[in-house]
């Protein structure tokens, strides 16, 4: 079982005006940064103040840099942040980097104020704090891995409706000429069944400025997070904010990657994912849950951070 527990503060998103409801969340979520939760001794701790920026008054987002080992994905594969933000890249396995590059170049390092990670090992932290809320590509530089589809993107450009270089308009279309892609998309859709919110996660990112050979990958990482969000269901709020901050107290799921729904589509007809559901260290059976075939739970116990690594760098995003 791979288990572990985000920091406590966990990721936010700036709603807005001080008088409204996103704002006052934001707020809680940023005051807990300032202090360390009471956990249990088998929880990680919260990483120190100095992974939030210095007279920052914006809240933290956390990524998670490769759920488990095998898995080569950023979860959220998306964020939305604004000036004075913080990310924080939460490693939970080994060998992998968050390196900047960019839209049209996404597996080479860009030379446009460049942060990078280096190579680093479960348990690490790397934090950046949002200084504009351009369009930022990252990727994974160990060699293959970005190739396989580990990217990411901070404040994705998004479509006009019905506009046709959506991720929702173009999903369909990718699935019409593909079978591998038409069994991911069908296993997205069992698995986010009861979940209309996950179901449609990062559906309206534009992808019309990204090359076609990366549409696939693009694709996938939309499909991954769909599918961890369902089996996670307490992590999306109702305004559509990704929030791991339960995390700390809350066991996770870890799905399967989504390429193994076609992987397994040509062996096992109707059977997208191999091994059988696993629930969360809390024994819950809920649908989308049950949903995740083959899935790992991510609960608190397997890991206990007693030195976290924390490498602190301001960008321009």
């Amino acid at each position: 079982m791979n288990t572990y527990s985000t920091p406590a503060y966990g990721s936010g998103s700036y709603g807005g005006g001080s008088g409204g409801s996103g704002y006052q969340s934001c707020m809680q979520m940023c005051a807990a940064s300032y202090g360390a939760p009471t956990m249990a001794s088998s929880t990680w701790s919260a990483p120190p103040a100095t992974t939030t920026a210095a007279g920052s008054s914006g809240c933290t987002h956390t990524v998670i840099v490769a759920p488990t080992q095998g898995v080569l994905r950023y979860v959220p594969f998306a964020i939305n942040a604004s000036v004075g933000d913080t990310i924080a890249f939460v490693w939970n396995a080994n060998k992998h980097t968050v390196t900047k590059s960019s839209e049209l170049a996404i597996c080479n390092k860009t030379s446009d104020m460049p942060f990078s990670s280096g190579v680093q090992n479960k348990s690490f932290v790397f934090t950046q704090t949002v200084n504009d809320t351009d369009t930022t590509f990252f990727y994974c530089g160990v060699p293959g891995h970005c190739q396989k589809g580990m990217f990411g993107i901070l404040n994705p450009p998004n479509a006009l409706m019905g506009n046709t270089s959506s991720v929702s308009s173009m999903m369909p279309v990718m699935a019409s000429n593909s079978s591998n892609m038409t069994a991911m998309v069908q296993y997205t859709q069992m698995a986010t069944a009861n979940n209309t919110m996950a179901g449609n996660w990062g559906g309206n990112i534009d992808m019309s400025g990204m090359p076609p050979s990366s549409y696939q990958y693009m694709l996938e990482n939309v499909m991954y997070t769909r599918t961890f969000l369902a089996a996670n269901p307490e992590v999306l709020s109702e305004d559509g904010v990704i929030d791991l901050s339960s995390a700390g107290t809350t066991p996770l799921i870890v799905p399967n990657d989504i390429t193994a729904a076609a992987a397994n589509s040509s062996t096992s007809p109707g059977s997208p994912t191999s091994g059988s559901p696993t629930s969360g260290a809390t024994g819950s059976s809920s649908p989308s849950a049950a949903s995740t075939g083959g899935a790992k739970s991510l609960g608190s116990s397997s890991i206990l951070v007693s030195v976290v690594v924390v490498a602190s760098l301001a960008f321009a995003i």
